[in-house]
C-alpha cells in the first residue's frame, strides 16, 4: 500500500512524504510519482526503512515495517493548487493535493489561511469528526494553506492507565508504538483522508515520547527502567522521523511580511531541566529573532505564557518556564526584538488567546506585541480532563516567570476573556494586511458543532506593524 501526503509547502516547493506499507524492497523501484501529471523522480537510493536496521537503544522486532522518503519537488508557481499521485506498476494510484503559499500576504478578500491544532487522541472514538470537519472548512470556502500540527499527534504513553499499571517488554513497546502511528496516519478513523488534502507542518511534544519525556513519568510505569526509557526514546524518535520528519532542527519559511520559525522544544530536551534546545537550534532561532523586518510567527510545542510549574519527580509536567536558563534567554529575544511575534501552540488542552505589548522605544518606532493563540484539542485523550494541571481553562500569568530586570519585565499580560474554551476542535488563523499593520481573524470551530456554518468564536485581533 503506498501513502502519500505533502509536508512543508513553500511558494515555489514541496516536500513529499512517500511511504511503502507491506511493499517488497524489490519492487520500490517501479514506484511512480507525478505532480500535476508531470513524472518526479523517485530515487530508490532515498528510500529509508522502519524499523532501522540496528540501534544502540533497542533490537527492532519489524512490528511495523515500511519504506519512506521525503521528496523536494521544486520549480512550482505561488498561488496554484497542485494535484500529485503515486502508484505502483498498473496500481490505482494515491492522490494528494497542495497549495504553493502566496508571494505576499494579501488583504482581508485573500488571507492566508492556517489551520492550527494539537493534542490528538485516535482512542477517542470522536477522532475521526476530524476529517469531517475538515469537510466543513471547504464547504465554507475555508480551506487552508497549511496545517500546523503543534504537538501531541500521537499519544504513544495512552491510555495512561494501561501504562501507569503494567510494564511492557521492549518488543511490546515496539509493537504498540507502531500500531499507533498507523492507527493515526493510516486508518480511516484516524488523519489519513486529511494529511493528503494539503501541506502539513509538524512540531512535536511530549506526548510523541511519554508524558513529560525525556523524565521518568509515573504515568509511564516503563520509563523507570533507564534500558527500557532509552530504547522507549530511541524508537520513539525514529518513528517521530519516520512520519512526521526530523523536527529536530528549525524549519523557516516566509509568506512576507510573515517569518515563520517552528522550533521543537522537545526532542533535544535535556533532563533535570538543563537544556531546551540543541546549539543549532539556538543558532537559528537566534538569526531568526534578529530579523529586523517582517512580522515573526513561531511555532512551538508548549506555551510561552506560563509560570514555572515547581513540580518535580515522578509526577511533573515541566513547562518551558522550568528550564529557567534558556527559557529566560528565549523569552528575552522576543521582548527585545526589533519586530512583533506571534506564538502558534497547544498542549494545554484548552484554547487561550493572550498577548503583551511593548510600547515604541529605542528598538522599535512602532508599537510591537507579543501574541500567543493556543488551540487545543483536536481530540481529547483518554483521562485528559483527570490529568490536567488545572482542571479546565485558565487564564495566561499577569506576569511572565522572569527576573526583575527582564525586558518582558513592563509588560503586561492581557487573556481574551471571550474565549474560555476547553471543547475539541481546531483554530482558524486568517492573516492579512491592512496597509503597514499586520491581522489575525482567529475562528474556533468546535466537533460538537459539525453542521452549524459559522464557528464558535469569531474575532479580529491586531498582531503589529509590518517593520
Amino acid at each position: 500500500m503506498l501513502y502519500l501526503l505533502p509536508h512543508l509547502v513553500t511558494q515555489h516547493s514541496a516536500r513529499l512524504w512517500l511511504c511503502a506499507r507491506g511493499v517488497d524492497k524489490a519492487q520500490l523501484g517501479s514506484i511512480s510519482l507525478r505532480v500535476n501529471g508531470i513524472d518526479v523522480p523517485v530515487p530508490v537510493k532515498d528510500w529509508q526503512g522502519f524499523p532501522p536496521k540496528s540501534s544502540a537503544a533497542w533490537q527492532p522486532t519489524g512490528a511495523m515495517p515500511l519504506h519512506y522518503q521525503f521528496i523536494d519537488k521544486g520549480a512550482l508557481k505561488s498561488d496554484r493548487v497542485y494535484e500529485a499521485s503515486a502508484s505502483l506498476n498498473d496500481s490505482e494510484p494515491v492522490q494528494a493535493r497542495f497549495e504553493t503559499l502566496p508571494e505576499q500576504l494579501g488583504d482581508e478578500t485573500k488571507p492566508l489561511r492556517v489551520l492550527l491544532s494539537s493534542c490528538y487522541f485516535t482512542g477517542n472514538k470522536r477522532s475521526r469528526l476530524a476529517s469531517s470537519l475538515l469537510s466543513q472548512l471547504d464547504r465554507n470556502g475555508l480551506r487552508p494553506h497549511l496545517r500546523i500540527w503543534a504537538g501531541d499527534q500521537v499519544y504513544l504513553d495512552a491510555p495512561w492507565y494501561e501504562f501507569a499499571i503494567e510494564s511492557h517488554s521492549v518488543a511490546e513497546l515496539e509493537r504498540r508504538h507502531s500500531a499507533t502511528y498507523a492507527r493515526t496516519w493510516f486508518a480511516e478513523q484516524g488523519l489519513n483522508t486529511i494529511l493528503a488534502q494539503g501541506a502539513n507542518v509538524f512540531c512535536t511534544d511530549d506526548h510523541e515520547l511519554w508524558n513529560n519525556a525525556p523524565h521518568p513519568s509515573a504515568t509511564a510505569r516503563d520509563t523507570s527502567d533507564s534500558t527500557k526509557r532509552k530504547a522507549w526514546q530511541a524508537m520513539a524518535r525514529a518513528l517521530g522521523q519516520t512520519f512526521q520528519g526530523d523536527t529536530a532542527n528549525g524549519q523557516r519559511f516566509r509568506v512576507p511580511p510573515l517569518d515563520f520559525f517552528v522550533l521543537d522544544t522537545r526532542v533535544n530536551r535535556g533532563e533535570c531541566c538543563e537544556r531546551l534546545f540543541s546549539d543549532t537550534q539556538w543558532r537559528q532561532l537566534r538569526a531568526w529573532a534578529a530579523e529586523p523586518q517582517g512580522l515573526g510567527v513561531l511555532v512551538l510545542g508548549q506555551p510561552i505564557f506560563e509560570s514555572a510549574s515547581k513540580r518535580r519527580g515522578n509526577f511533573g509536567d515541566y513547562r518551558l518556564a522550568d528550564y529557567e536558563r534558556d527559557y529566560v534567554e528565549l523569552m528575552d529575544l522576543l521582548g527585545r526584538s526589533a519586530r512583533s511575534t506571534t506564538v502558534l501552540t497547544g498542549d494545554l488542552h484548552f484554547s487561550r488567546i493572550a498577548w503583551s505589548s511593548f510600547p515604541a522605544g529605542s528598538t522599535s518606532s512602532n508599537e510591537r506585541r507579543v501574541t500567543e493563540l493556543i488551540s487545543s484539542p483536536l481530540s481529547l485523550v483518554a483521562g485528559g480532563q483527570l490529568l490536567s494541571l488545572f482542571g479546565g481553562w485558565v487564564a495566561a500569568p499577569a506576569k511572565a516567570s522572569l527576573p526583575a530586570r527582564h525586558s518582558f519585565s513592563g509588560t503586561t499580560l492581557h487573556t481574551e476573556d471571550a474565549l474560555r474554551s476547553s471543547d475539541e476542535g481546531t483554530m482558524l488563523l486568517e492573516f492579512y494586511r491592512r496597509g503597514q499593520r499586520v491581522f489575525c481573524t482567529v475562528s474556533q470551530w468546535r466537533l460538537d458543532e459539525l453542521d452549524a456554518s459559522r464557528p464558535s468564536f469569531r474575532q479580529e485581533y491586531f498582531l503589529g506593524t509590518r517593520s
